[in-house]
Formats: structure tokens, C-alpha cells, sequence
């Protein structure tokens, strides 16, 4: 089969070596770049980082030279007990961990305040051109307590701000700063709620002789990246996540109610009867988050006490300790944010990117499906752009948290400290309450949502079939791609060379048929079905000139879905395989046939190629040993 496949595509395939070659020689060009921009670094000043350097938040980077480690630092500004701008006020798990007021300005020492808006999004803000960080052979982390309150943080930040212009759950501002010439290397990149290391619109960045522990969302992103050199490093996901999604929706929302009260708003929520006043809904917010701060961190058990606080429990208890959400090692991408489905090829593509001897030791995810009412064209979120839930469950008994019964037609409103606070932040919206900074732009719980809570309505007012319910997305309505070892999409010039992906395991379950069997529910879903089980080891959607050499993968496992050692996605082309080994499947084992839904059948497959990748496809040695799954074992599944 092997050698059909590839005498067929012998003339399709000399395009794909003549990239390739191409790849080669941009990447000795840009060697050359990067040995300029090193030696600009080590003619440059040389600076000593300390924990002392982090005592008020963010350490922001804005000229050239070396920035070494003097000591390990655990990233924890403003913590819970520390006192306020106003010297008197004793921060709880509510409001600390956040800049003061009186940081906010320009100038030394200032943050910007749409930048950090919802808060210090990074231990090391880097936006200069000529960079060394030297981690020398320490380790900088977010601690834990920190990596509790603020859920959206990168131990480094390669810009200003986390987000190009007019995306991300926030007004970020106009611009971005982006780092050039940066090396990252000789230490260890330690715990962070999200990334690693993160960033947008970069040239020239190499990382080297780094390990990334512990983080939840990716060890590394770069979107948009023009020259990336990553060599000898390696990646193991966090593994002791003591919350869900939602606490991070709930940190989210806070400013709104914040501002609510302030201004002494007269608008009230109307809940099974009772009318709940501003000051009521931030109290009971308040009081969640106090409980899981004093559970997980001031009692140091790691997780919400299901009897001491049931509802916090309820809420935002990881009964896995993993994220709930997609899971990357190492991410590659076009410019902004990878949300949404594997994208096609970029006008603003990443370039000239290469990894050499990098490994994953271990990425294990959860990935959870959160069902969002349709409200227009889109999902009910919230300002930041969080789900407004309806169907979520409690961790452990799998009651419904925020309606009274899992049948439409007689179900009603109940509510929760999180859905409250939403919708009573919408309401306000709606009456005009909020000034410009408090944007409610990515607002969409509805008037009609509103009066469906305080009228006690059933929620079949609100649906009447599969299709006003979007499913496939996680509490921020991101697609769901499921676990990946190295994503690399978006790419023009990769070449991933001695790579292994091991111990990748997906604990998600199979993808709800309250939508229906669609092919497509969630509007930026790029594949049909339900995508949130699968486990890729390598993934290359949109990229061309893309060369493989000696990549492993090992040790993976899907719950209920489909899993892929190598896979070629949407219209990448001009692709060389050689020597792709995968080994130890176990895909889908707990799929459960009768409620197949919109969902795959699970397969697993040493080399998958899918039904839109470019022709361009050159194979060389794929081995697939020691494989099960639910349905189809394949060594090279081509769907084209």
C-alpha cells in the first residue's frame, strides 16, 4: 500500500522537495540573523533578575540586552492579605493578585491599563528587539496562588499584551509591541495557568535548553512567529488544576459588578421570585471564590472541600486535577489567536520554523464540552465572552447547577453565583449602565434571555430545536480540537527533526447529541463532527513546505476518540514524512456506539491525511506497532 501511495504521487511530490529545499535555505539565512541578533544581545547591558524584581507585578522589558536569573521566582504580586492602594484594605481571594489603581498610567514603572486590564497577564513582558533572557538554570513560576486568581498568564510574554488588536476576552488596545531577536534558554519555565512562554507577530526567537513544567494550555504559542528555532527542550503539562473553567469566568465578570456597585445601580435580577440587588450578587461571588481560595491555598488541600463548601464545589471543582480544555505542548500558528477551528493557509502565516530534539514527557487533558444557548448567529456569552451556561452539571452527582430539570419543557431558571452575576451584568448592559473601559461589546445574553429568568419561564420558550443549542466549544465557546502534541498549522518552512510526543491521553468524553448529529454546530469549526476527544501527536493544518525527520510518538490514549500519530489537515501541502513512528494506541476504547451522535467512530492511525490536504504529500517509512481502537487501525488513513 505504501509503495502504491507514493508511485502514484511521484510528480506531486517534486514540488513538495523543491519547497522543502527552499525551507533549508531560509533557515541557514535565518541562522545567520539570529547568530546577529545574539551577538547584539552580548555586547548589550547584563541584568540580574531577582524575586524582589516581582513584588508589584509584572517585570517589563523594553530594551536590549542580557536579563539573567539570579534565583528561582515564584510570580505572586499583590497576594491575598496584602493591603490595597489605600494602605487599609486587606486584599481577599476576590480582588488581589491584580494591579492597584494607582499602577495604571504611563511611564517607568506604569502599566498600561487596557493591556492589563484584566490583570498582570505575565511574570516577563519582553517587547524589544535584541533580547537574551538567561534563565540560568533556575526556575520562574507562577505560584501557586496566583495561577488560582489569574487564570489567563504566560511565565513570559514575547509583547506589551497578550493579544493582537481587536481580539481576546478585552479591549487590549491599538497596538502591540512584539519582542524581535529574543533568545529564551538554559532553565526551566515553570507552573502557568495557561503558557509557557506565549506570542504574537515575533521574529527571530530561539529557545534553547529549556524545560516547561507544569503549564496548562501550551509550553509554548507563537502566533505569526517569522524565524523560530527551538532545540534541545522539553514539555510535561500540569497535572494538580483545582479548578474548572468557570472560576476563571468568575474572575472575569468581577469588574462589572465591581463597577455596579460603585455607582450605587439600582437594576436587580428577579431569580424564582426574588428580586437580588447588585451588592447581593458580588457578595455571593465574593464568597465562592473566597471558599476555593481557602480550601485549595490557606488550607493547602489542593481542592474545593465538597462538604464544607458544596456550592464552590459544584461550580468550579477539576475532578481531574487536568485542564478542561484543548491541551498543546508546543504551538505554532498564524497571527492571533488559535480559537477557533485548524485554520487554512495565511496571508499572515508563522515561517521558518524549526524544532530540533525537543520532547513532550507528558500531556494529559480533560477536555470538557460546554453547551451554549444560540442567541442571532452566535453563542449567549457574556462581556469577556464566557458561555452564559445552561446545561452544566455538578462533578460529582451530575445535577444541573442552573436549571431546574434536564427536560426543556419544563425546566426553569435556578441560578448559580456565576449565571447570576452574568445576567444581571447583562441587564445592566442592556440599560446603557457601563462606561467604554467596561466593554460589553462580546456581550450576547439577550433582553429575551432576561425576561426568560425573571418571568420563571421553561427554557422551551428559548428552544425549540437541536439547532438553538451550539455545541463542540469549551466555557469561552474555543473549538474544540482536543489534546495536541505539537500543533503546527499555519506554517510556511517547518522542519521538525528528533521530536517525540509522549504520554498523550485525552479523558474527554464523546460530544453531546443535544445539537443533533451535525457535521458542524460551532460556527468556527473547521471539521465536521464532535473534535474535542481526539488525541494528535502532530498536527500541520494550513502549512506548506513542511519536512518531518526521525518524529516519535508513543504512549497515547483517547477516552472516546479517534487518535493520530502525524496528521495533515485542511489544505496543507508540499509535506515530507520520514520516519514517523507511532506506537502504544489506545483510541476510544469508551465510546459508547449507541450514542454516537455527531461523533467519529474512533480510529487510530499512524499517519492520517484528510479529505481538503494539498496533493503534495511525500512518504517515507510511517510504522504504526501495538494499535487498538474502537473502529478502524490503520497505518496510513488517506481520506483524500
Amino acid at each position: 500500500m505504501l509503495r502504491k501511495t507514493m508511485k502514484d504521487r511521484s510528480i506531486a511530490l517534486r514540488a513538495g522537495q523543491l519547497r522543502a529545499r527552499r525551507a533549508l535555505v531560509a533557515l541557514i539565512v535565518l541562522a545567520s540573523f539570529i547568530g546577529a541578533g545574539l551577538a547584539h544581545a552580548q555586547s548589550a547591558k547584563v541584568v540580574s533578575i531577582r524575586q524582589a524584581d516581582f513584588h508589584d507585578g509584572t517585570l517589563l522589558i523594553t530594551e536590549p540586552g542580557v536579563y539573567r536569573l539570579a534565583e528561582d521566582v515564584s510570580f505572586n504580586p499583590h497576594p491575598v492579605g496584602s493591603l490595597a492602594d489605600d494602605g487599609v484594605t486587606v486584599l481577599d481571594a476576590y480582588d488581589s493578585g491584580l494591579p492597584h489603581r494607582s499602577q495604571f498610567g504611563q511611564g517607568s514603572g506604569q502599566y498600561d491599563p487596557s493591556a492589563f486590564g484584566l490583570g498582570f497577564f505575565a511574570a516577563i513582558a519582553i517587547a524589544a528587539d535584541g533580547v537574551m533572557l538567561d534563565l540560568n538554570g533556575h526556575t520562574i513560576e507562577q505560584h501557586p496562588e496566583h495561577a488560582l486568581l489569574q487564570r489567563f498568564f504566560a511565565v513570559v510574554e514575547l509583547a506589551d499584551r497578550p493579544f493582537v488588536p481587536n481580539q481576546g476576552p478585552h479591549g487590549f488596545g491599538a497596538t502591540i509591541a512584539s519582542a524581535t531577536n529574543v533568545t529564551i534558554k538554559n532553565g526551566t519555565i515553570g507552573r502557568s495557568s495557561h503558557h509557557g512562554i506565549h506570542g504574537n507577530g515575533n521574529e527571530n526567537v530561539v529557545i534553547k535548553n529549556v524545560d516547561f513544567v507544569d503549564f496548562e494550555v501550551a509550553a509554548l504559542a507563537l502566533n505569526g512567529v517569522e524565524g523560530l528555532t527551538v532545540v534541545r527542550s522539553t514539555a510535561r503539562n500540569r497535572e494538580d488544576v483545582p479548578v474548572i473553567g468557570t472560576y476563571s469566568n468568575a474572575r472575569f465578570i468581577a469588574p462589572y459588578l465591581d463597577w455596579l456597585v460603585m455607582t450605587g445601580s439600582s437594576t436587580t435580577l428577579r431569580v424564582a421570585g426574588v428580586d437580588l440587588t447588585a451588592p447581593e450578587i458580588k457578595a455571593a461571588l465574593r464568597s465562592s471564590l473566597n471558599s476555593v481560595f481557602e480550601d485549595v491555598i490557606q488550607d493547602g488541600e489542593g481542592f474545593i472541600d465538597p462538604v464544607e463548601h458544596p456550592d464552590a464545589y459544584a461550580l468550579y471543582h477539576n475532578r481531574h486535577g487536568l485542564i478542561d480544555g484543548n491541551s498543546y505542548g508546543f504551538l505554532v500558528n498564524p497571527l492571533g489567536v488559535a480559537v477557533g477551528g485548524f485554520p487554512s493557509q495565511s496571508a499572515q502565516p508563522s515561517r521558518d520554523v524549526l524544532f530540533r530534539n525537543v520532547e513532550i514527557l507528558s500531556q494529559r487533558a480533560f477536555v470538557n464540552e460546554v453547551v451554549a444557548l444560540k442567541q442571532g448567529a452566535g453563542p449567549a456569552t457574556d462581556p469577556v465572552g464566557a458561555v452564559f451556561m445552561l446545561k452544566n452539571k455538578h462533578p460529582a452527582t451530575g445535577a444541573l447547577l442552573t436549571i431546574t430539570s434536564p427536560d426543556d419543557a419544563v425546566a426553569t431558571y435556578s441560578g448559580n453565583a456565576l449565571s447570576n452575576a452574568q445576567a444581571l451584568v447583562a441587564k445592566a448592559a442592556h440599560a446603557g449602565e457601563f462606561p467604554p473601559f467596561l466593554n460589553t461589546s462580546r456581550m450576547n445574553i439577550t433582553p429575551e434571555m432576561i425576561d426568560w429568568i425573571e418571568s420563571e419561564g421553561v427554557l422551551s420558550e428559548l428552544v425549540s430545536a437541536p439547532s438553538d443549542y451550539l455545541c463542540n466549544g469549551d466555557t469561552m465557546f474555543h473549538v474544540n480540537k482536543g489534546v495536541i502534541g505539537f500543533k503546527m498549522d499555519g506554517a510556511v518552512g517547518l522542519t521538525l527533526q528528533r521530536t517525540r510526543a509522549n504520554g498523550l491521553e485525552n479523558l474527554g468524553r464523546q460530544g453531546t447529541s443535544l445539537c443533533g448529529d451535525y457535521d458542524k454546530s460551532h460556527p468556527g469549526a473547521s471539521l465536521e463532527g464532535y473534535g474535542g476527544a481526539a488525541v494528535r501527536a502532530y498536527t500541520f493544518a494550513g502549512s506548506t513546505g513542511v519536512v518531518l525527520r526521525e518524529v516519535v510518538a508513543t504512549n497515547l490514549s483517547s477516552l472516546a476518540g479517534s487518535i493520530s500519530g502525524c496528521e495533515i489537515l485542511t489544505d496543507s501541502d508540499a509535506v515530507k514524512v520520514r520516519d514517523c513512528e507511532v506506537s502504544d494506541v489506545s483510541a476510544g476504547l469508551g465510546f459508547v456506539d449507541a450514542e454516537a451522535g455527531p461523533n467519529e467512530a474512533p480510529k487510530a492511525a499512524g499517519l492520517r491525511i484528510g479529505e481538503d490536504a494539498g496533493g503534495a504529500v511525500r512518504i517515507q517509512n510511517v510504522r504504526l506497532d501495538d494499535a487498538e481502537a474502537f473502529d478502524e487501525v490503520a497505518t496510513i488513513l488517506d481520506e483524500r
